[in-house]
């Protein structure tokens, strides 16, 4: 994989990604490879789901364009930003060595983090999987992994008419985020997932919450909550910043490229 030839380094006081599920084919590398290259941050947080250890149980992909995402994620921590690893739902067998002293390099591996913004506040870190209650019992696990798979399929229906529509010119179609918006389910469920999570945030004394875990990018108030979730780098390539002057901005990176 190439990096990009003199990119400019756009700087922030911290980056929080989630989602890049490093191990499935449909994963955004060369964008995410471009985006990381093209940032500096005093504090990275890996917001779970980076490493998709799920399906790479069921078929095992890890070219040399993945496994260079880890090797520039280890450079970034050894060149003096902080980076944070929350474990995810898809990465959660990692969660058997969190206190046994394990380690990525310089890369803090944890269940959850406190964030304090520059604008004072406390921001409680964590990729949202426990707080969604289908992974609460054996059936829902079991609906959660089928629901991977449909969602793979949705994935390469997307890349194919991404494909097409950039052969004749045509703007692009969200194929996935289309299907996820008209699921009965999802439409149940993504609500009640923000609502959770926010209201934990708050009885435990925290500002706002930065999660990922649904895919869908969001800045926005539940209550007397600050939620922000950081979206993915399967369907949207987003990346959530923090300022140095503490004010919070989504990134769409396909939008800027």
């Amino acid at each position: 994989m190439k990096k990009p030839l003199n990119a400019a380094k756009h700087d922030y006081r911290a980056v929080f990604i989630s989602d890049t599920h490093l191990g499935f084919e449909r994963a955004r590398v060369d964008a995410l490879a471009h985006f990381l290259a093209s940032h500096h941050s005093d504090y990275l947080y890996l917001v779970g789901d980076i490493i998709d250890i799920w399906r790479m149980r069921r078929n095992v992909y890890w070219p040399d364009s993945h496994a260079a995402i880890i090797e520039e994620l280890l450079d970034i921590a050894g060149n003096g930003t902080q980076v944070h690893y929350i474990v995810g739902n898809h990465d959660e067998m990692l969660r058997d060595w969190l206190g046994r002293g394990f380690s990525l390099g310089n890369i803090r591996l944890s269940n959850e983090a406190d964030y304090y913004g520059k604008d004072g506040n406390r921001y409680l870190v964590v990729h949202g999987d426990i707080f969604d209650d289908m992974m609460d019992s054996p059936r829902g696990r079991k609906l959660m992994f089928l629901g991977a798979r449909i969602y793979d399929v949705i994935l390469s229906l997307d890349h194919r008419a991404t494909r097409a529509l950039t052969a004749i010119k045509g703007p692009r179609v969200n194929v996935a985020g289309f299907a996820k918006r008209q699921t009965e389910v999802a439409l149940r469920s993504i609500p009640r997932f923000e609502a959770l999570l926010s209201q934990y945030a708050l009885a435990n004394h925290y500002d706002g919450v930065i999660c990922g875990h649904i895919h869908t990018p969001d800045i926005r108030n539940i209550g007397d909550t600050r939620y922000m979730n950081c979206g993915d780098w399967l369907e949207h390539c987003t990346a959530l910043v923090e300022r140095h002057d503490g004010s919070w901005e989504l990134l769409d990176w396909q939008k800027r490229n």
